[in-house]
């Protein structure tokens, strides 16, 4: 395909692809695609051998070309309630009585092990 890719065409191509079509869509030869799936060091999708043939799953390319912007973090850490901005390293897990919230045992700070 000698225009440029855009997120329908590639969704187009169906449920795999093969891996001369993923060297156009990233722009790279073909061989280097090749050489880099046989020394296992491709990680920008999964590979899926089916005897000689190597396959490359749509989704994982619109997945990694066309992902949606992540939003705005809004985690339970950066909480403000009626009693103010949740404080992780000195609440330690105590829910607030006024609004209820709880912080996330993953937002607590704790020191690391024999240090």
């Amino acid at each position: 395909m000698s225009a440029a890719w855009t997120r329908e065409s590639v969704e187009a191509l169906g449920p795999t692809t093969d891996v001369p079509t993923v060297a156009s869509i990233f722009g790279v030869n073909k061989d280097t695609v090749y050489a880099q799936i046989r020394r296992g060091e491709w990680t920008a999708t999964r590979v899926l051998t089916l005897g000689r043939k190597i396959k490359i799953p749509t989704r994982d390319l619109v997945a990694l070309l066309y992902a949606p912007e992540p939003a705005p973090s809004n985690s339970e850490a950066e909480h403000h309630c009626a009693s103010g901005p949740h404080n992780p390293s000195s609440e330690a897990m105590a829910p607030h009585t006024q609004c209820g919230c709880r912080v996330a045992e993953s937002a607590v700070i704790r020191p690391l092990r024999g240090a």
